[in-house]
């Protein structure tokens, strides 16, 4: 689908400045204007205060004991987002939601979990980070547009509620649905690669080819650098290292052992040994506590789970997840049946207006003989039943065969394997799940190990791109999104 940065009214091109872009992850949330160099970074999650404690009977709450100025209760804040969410107290009686899980959204059967409690959360997280950290006042959101960057495995339902919030709750002017491969391409400034985004929770590996994201190389894989990080956390356990200040039920010290991960963690060959090694850990209102640490192996297993996930020790259904087929929207009159049946009725309409030019050549050269013999097989002496049926099947067999054709050859055309070898010329890694030394080469030498011999000589060429542009690979995502709002053309947004 097509979309264009242009006013409909004076064909202006749109100021950046006016441009918001979100990017929801399973841990963060990147947003900013489109003019900004980088974006604002902050957890993806909000905590809500617990309207009423089981333990505390009604009569006794201050509300219900005496009557404030004006019949006012005292202001308390509702809710917290960002790190003000992650350090708060646990007597302050808030619980913590995380509206985005394994790149979507977190859907669960516990307080919190239904799609429209998950709506609220992201339109309550969305608004107060959108007035926080841009300072735009939501009642300025009508004169400003948005690009909301989805996973390239995703669910259309989702989405759309997601963009009902933008257009319809937030009251943006318009807005943009794009994914994440499209952009990372455009902020690494290459047409086409393999992109691999290495999320917190989620690994997606998708092929794209001049803007476009290739359907049926989108896969999904739940598992990314927070299970890196528990699994770093069991090495050292391991290896007599459990220091008591550590849970990984708190999401502090789930920082801390992020914090080790990225600090002491590689995949460069080259060292070997056992290091030695100072671990701090800081906690608020807390003495910091130092440890001395000696490191061998496990600083080069835990990365390397990456590429064996059985080292994980994940189970469950459904961890490889590809895009699937829209089951259709009632609410969409243009929907993907909708299109796929009036393709489907243009195609034979073509045909059909081929085949009677093409009959009508031949009529003009048929001599009279030939117009009895087809007069009496139009007579009615033969049963009408029969022939309808069989004209019937066979235009119905013609069609699925015709369909089935179509779309082989379409497959063909498409060529996923060439694309896929196409694209692996270059690859794309982002995110923050693989921000370790040696990664670059490392991958690059799985890869080639992996390729079948004959296409080995091609990829001695291949790019590993880690660092797209030297920056942070967290931002590239967001940075092709800025790239894609400065374009003063038609764009294509997959």
């Amino acid at each position: 689908m097509y979309y264009s940065f242009f006013s409909k009214t004076n064909k202006q091109p749109i100021q950046t400045a006016t441009v918001v872009i979100i990017h929801p992850g399973s841990l963060n949330l990147r947003l900013g204007r489109a003019s900004d160099t980088y974006p604002v970074t902050i957890p993806h999650c909000i905590a809500r205060r617990t309207t009423y404690q089981k333990t505390e009977p009604w009569i006794n709450r201050p509300e219900c004991q005496y009557v404030h100025k004006n019949g006012q209760t005292p202001s308390k804040i509702p809710f917290l987002i960002g790190e003000e969410a992650l350090h708060i107290k646990p007597s302050d009686k808030f619980r913590i939601h995380w509206p985005m899980r394994r790149g979507r959204l977190n859907l669960h059967d516990g307080p919190g979990g239904t799609l429209t409690a998950v709506m609220e959360d992201l339109e309550t997280l969305w608004s107060a980070a959108i007035q926080t950290y841009l300072d735009i006042p939501i009642k300025d959101l009508k004169i400003y547009k948005v690009l909301l960057l989805v996973p390239d495995v995703f669910v259309h339902n989702h989405v759309k509620h997601m963009t009902d919030i933008l257009l319809n709750k937030l009251g943006f002017g318009a807005a943009i649905v794009i994914q994440e491969s499209v952009c990372a391409t455009f902020g690494a400034g290459v047409g086409s690669a393999c992109v691999v985004d290495i999320g917190d929770q989620k690994v997606s590996v998708c092929c794209v080819e001049d803007g476009n994201s290739t359907l049926k190389t989108r896969i999904t894989m739940e598992y990314g650098g927070s299970d890196v990080t528990r699994c770093f956390h069991w090495l050292l356990q391991r290896s007599g290292f459990n220091p008591k200040e550590i849970d990984l039920n708190k999401v502090t010290d789930c920082n801390i052992m992020q914090e080790m991960k990225e600090s002491y963690c590689h995949l460069d060959q080259d060292k070997t040994g056992i290091q030695d090694h100072s671990l701090l850990i800081r906690k608020p209102q807390q003495h910091i506590v130092k440890y001395p640490v000696k490191l061998g192996d496990e600083a080069i297993v835990a990365p390397m789970s990456l590429f064996h996930p059985e080292l994980l020790g994940i189970m469950g259904p459904q961890l490889v997840r590809t895009q699937g087929r829209c089951t259709g929207d009632p609410e969409d009159p243009h929907d993907e049946f909708y299109l796929q049946m009036t393709s489907r009725e243009a195609k034979l309409s073509k045909k059909k207006d081929t085949t009677e030019s093409k009959d009508n050549s031949e009529l003009n050269v048929m001599d009279d003989s030939q117009h009895q013999t087809q007069m009496d097989d139009d007579s009615n002496d033969a049963p009408d039943t029969l022939n309808v049926t069989d004209t019937v099947k066979s235009g119905r067999r013609g069609e699925e065969e015709e369909t089935d054709v179509d779309t082989e050859t379409v497959l063909q055309l498409m060529g996923i394997d060439q694309a896929i070898l196409k694209s692996i010329e270059r690859c794309v890694v982002v995110g923050g799940g693989l921000k370790f030394e040696g990664a670059q080469q490392w991958l690059q030498y799985k890869v080639w190990v992996g390729m079948p011999p004959q296409y080995r000589l091609m990829l001695e060429t291949m790019d590993v791109i880690t660092r797209p542009k030297d920056m942070d690979p967290t931002f590239t995502c967001w940075k092709g999104a800025a790239v894609l709002a400065c374009l003063n053309q038609h764009r294509n947004c997959g």
